[in-house]
């Protein structure tokens, strides 16, 4: 017998790999293009290399793990196999909330990150300008987060369906 897949079971969790995969795209989907065009501008010439390898990676992998655990926050109650039994309003509405959460935590998770190195490096931090840049920070990045939540949450209904569409479904 063959076991119900997300479509049969619109309530069940999508699997591991579907989060990762869906994760992995919108994050890269996300990024690449904001930083090509960048490079292309020439905007990251002054601020790459005093930035560094190290920090660069730690950020991205902190965006990405923000990321997955959004994807996986929002594929709870099923993944994108949801959207073809009508779940597809309420796919949105968590992808939408969940890139508000990432776009804030990011901002948060910098804002505390500059305050640790004020504190390692300089043996103080400044709390007015840390609390200043929390709450400034975390409002605007939940804002460009929900923007862009709701972008990625169309588009990937949006490939899925199309995918779904030119791929014949599996024969039982």
């Amino acid at each position: 017998m063959d076991e119900p897949t997300d479509v049969d079971r619109p309530d069940a969790a999508a699997d591991g790999t579907e989060v990762w995969l869906v994760a992995t795209f919108n994050l890269v989907a996300f990024a690449l293009p904001l930083v090509l065009l960048g490079h292309l501008s020439g905007a990251l010439a002054d601020v790459l290399p005093g930035f560094g390898t190290v920090p660069g990676l730690a950020g991205f992998g902190y965006l990405w793990v923000l990321n997955w655990l959004s994807t996986r926050w929002v594929f709870a109650k099923g993944g994108l196999g949801r959207s073809e039994t009508g779940g597809t309003g309420r796919l949105i509405l968590r992808g939408t909330a969940g890139g508000a959460l990432v776009g804030m935590g990011f901002v948060v998770g910098i804002a505390l990150a500059i305050a640790a190195v004020n504190v390692v490096v300089h043996g103080m931090v400044d709390v007015t300008a840390t609390v200043f840049l929390l709450a400034i920070g975390a409002a605007a990045g939940a804002v460009v987060g929900l923007v862009v939540g709701l972008l990625f949450g169309l588009v990937d209904v949006a490939l899925y369906r199309s995918s779904a569409a030119l791929v014949p479904k599996e024969a039982s």
